[in-house]
């Protein structure tokens, strides 16, 4: 599954550069799971795909040229379902530090498909872009 899975990311980060929202979501089952520090929750496709907009405009707002897979670790759950954990480069406009967050998937397997049932993301990217200066804190917001 080690091919499948490095060209499921290949694909996955090479669609999340563009603005094709369909194929973005193409990606995740309906519904996925998603959580991160605050908790977790079931997100529809229908409801992610109007979501992306606001965070592609989000990540180019604070300078995100691209966000690029640096490493990838799999673990087959069983026949049909698949551990990976990755880490993910934030590239910056010059002048600002790239930076690097982990995140996990739970992939499913279908024949030669992949499908993201689960993914986890280990921070609050809100509070990563605050604690980086590239976002105002809630204090200086409501100055």
């Amino acid at each position: 599954m080690t091919d499948l899975v490095t060209a499921f990311f290949d694909d996955f980060q090479r669609t999340n550069a563009g603005d094709d929202l369909d194929a973005i979501v193409s990606k995740y089952a309906d519904p996925f799971m998603s959580a991160d520090p605050s908790g977790t929750r079931v997100v529809h496709v229908k409801d992610f795909k109007a979501a992306l907009p606001k965070r592609k405009h989000l990540f180019r707002s604070i300078g995100c040229k691209a966000t690029t897979l640096v490493s990838l670790d799999q673990t087959p759950l069983d026949d049909r379902y698949i551990l990976v954990r990755t880490e993910w480069r934030f590239e910056l406009e010059p002048g600002r530090p790239n930076f690097t967050l982990p995140s996990t998937f739970i992939l499913r397997k279908e024949g030669d498909d992949l499908g993201i049932v689960f993914y986890l993301t280990h921070q609050d990217i809100m509070t990563v872009f605050r604690e980086r200066g590239l976002l105002p804190t809630s204090r200086e917001a409501a100055q």
